[in-house]
């Protein structure tokens, strides 16, 4: 696609919040794609607002510029589309035309206002986006409200019932200041209102939002959590419960001591963390997620088409990292779009009492198989785990990309140990790693027969029976296997623990 082309399908959100204004640009209306820019200033248009009343106009004034700077930027980048939406502070302001009307003159830019139940809705939407099959309760907390949705698989578009509620930490601040009694009776006032919250209890609680993704991040820091990937994050609800307890009583001064703590939301973090706690007692879910995924990405996903929206994350963010680090960008060698499936499939018979998800994750691992191949040989392995562990990718758990990494590094080296591999390791169910080292071994197999261009593998066929792993041979082929890839076939069946042969068919 032409360069010019390419930058008309950019996409700009600029999501103007009660507590902070950030503009993300999308490269393209896929999902999946990182972003290209990605930044937020803490502007405060909800701070000090009582219900219906006016804007600062200070905090507007620090808005307009702001969003006149992102005008400016997405301008520069040759963006095509700006979508620009407000929530809660702009919504239920007294002053919100005038505001309005001055954004428009001074920035060019038209911002539309969401309903409180819109805002739940595409911030659940988002959250499924990067999810997929998720079911549960999505909250989003803000500066002026919280969004809670229950998703539910079997509808059209995953979600059930939303609502907003006005429990934001610059809102409640400004009604209740710290008194901690008053605080929990606000909250548990507001929220024994939504009676199909009772119908959440024992699920999952996927939570959005800028001061509860700084909990999460906390969270990790103070148990010394090796992965610090916040997306896909999760804790037992009891864990979370008790973290927010403590949060939730710490002073001002407390949390300015606690090195970890982000600067610009230290005076809502025991807020965001007491809104937590309740929601936890009033739901009863039993295990918290945290999610990189909400509005901003709900509001991208109203510009794709159904196919554009419809597609797997994982294996489309998969693709995009591939397409980035392999040959195949470099000299049409590698994984074309389609190398993937084929090593996928030349792999099948290896596989074949898997589940559907171990199915998805495989061919994930296959699209990734190339990544390491300009890094120097003896460094492959570890950092091409560790690639994988930092990639942009959704559409799994911390599990899940824990086991992908694992089988990325066992794709470059049959070695079980190293720090990397130590560190990791014990976060998984499968402590051994052995669906890992499975696939790995047998996409390291698969690459040394065919050198990268997977057309050669139609040579070759693999099966399992009989106590041996087989590779089974064209006729006038067989020799062609090479010393390289006849020890890499039995470093794959040891992971087996079956032994190899070859055979001519």
């Amino acid at each position: 696609m032409h360069v010019r082309s390419m930058m008309k399908d950019r996409l700009a959100v600029i999501d103007v919040g009660s507590n902070s204004v950030r503009m993300v640009v999308y490269p393209s209306t896929a999902l999946a794609s990182p972003p290209l820019f990605n930044e937020k200033a803490m502007c405060g248009l909800g701070r000090g607002q009582t219900p219906g009343g006016a804007l600062a106009e200070e905090a507007m004034d620090r808005a307009t510029d702001t969003i006149a700077r992102f005008a400016h930027v997405a301008t520069a980048m040759g963006v095509g589309v700006i979508d620009a939406a407000a929530t809660a502070a702009v919504r239920e302001a007294s002053n919100r035309d005038e505001f309005l009307r001055r954004i428009q003159a001074e920035a060019g830019i038209a911002v539309r206002i969401l309903s409180g139940k819109e805002e739940a809705r595409l911030s659940a939407r988002g959250v499924l986006a990067a999810s997929p099959g998720a079911s549960g309760l999505v909250g989003d907390l803000g500066g002026g409200s919280l969004e809670l949705s229950q998703l539910d698989p079997s509808q059209h578009d995953g979600l059930a019932q939303s609502v907003s509620l006005a429990l934001g930490t610059l809102r409640l601040a400004s009604a209740n200041g710290r008194d901690g009694v008053l605080l929990d009776q606000h909250i548990d006032a507001a929220l024994a209102d939504v009676e199909w919250l009772d119908q959440i209890r024992d699920g999952d609680l996927y939570i959005v939002g800028g001061a509860w993704r700084s909990l999460g991040r906390l969270e990790m820091a103070r148990n010394r959590y090796p992965l610090r990937v916040l997306h896909g994050y999760a804790l037992p609800a009891a864990r979370i419960a008790s973290m927010c307890q403590l949060f939730a009583g710490l002073s001002l001064e407390s949390l300015q001591r606690i090195e970890a703590a982000p600067k610009d939301r230290l005076d809502t973090l025991s807020l965001a963390a007491r809104i937590l706690g309740r929601l936890l007692t009033r739901c009863g879910a039993k295990r918290v997620v945290f999610s990189a995924h909400g509005l901003r990405e709900g509001m991208l996903l109203e510009h794709l088409s159904p196919e554009q929206a419809s597609v797997d994350p994982l294996l489309a963010s998969c693709r995009l990292t591939a397409l980035a680090a392999t040959r195949d960008a470099e000299n049409g060698l590698g994984h074309g779009h389609g190398d993937g499936a084929k090593l996928t499939d030349w792999l099948a018979p290896l596989f074949s009492s898997e589940s559907r998800d171990e199915g998805r994750m495989r061919l994930a691992a296959g699209l990734l198989s190339d990544i390491g191949w300009r890094i120097h040989p003896d460094e492959r392995p570890d950092h091409a785990m560790a690639d994988v562990l930092r990639a942009p990718l959704i559409g799994l758990d911390h599990t899940q990309r824990i086991k992908l990494a694992l089988a990325i590094r066992f794709r470059y080296t049959h070695k079980r140990n190293s720090r990397w591999v130590d560190r990791y390791r014990h976060l998984i169910e499968d402590e051994g790693g052995i669906w890992s080292r499975q696939v790995g071994q047998a996409l390291r197999l698969a690459h040394t027969l065919s050198g990268g261009v997977m057309e050669l593998l139609a040579q070759y066929r693999l099966s399992l029976d009989e106590g041996y792993v087989t590779l089974h041979c064209r006729p006038g082929t067989a020799h062609l296997v090479g010393e390289a890839a006849n020890k890499r076939l039995s470093a794959m069946a040891r992971s087996f623990e079956l032994q190899s042969r070859i055979l001519t068919d």
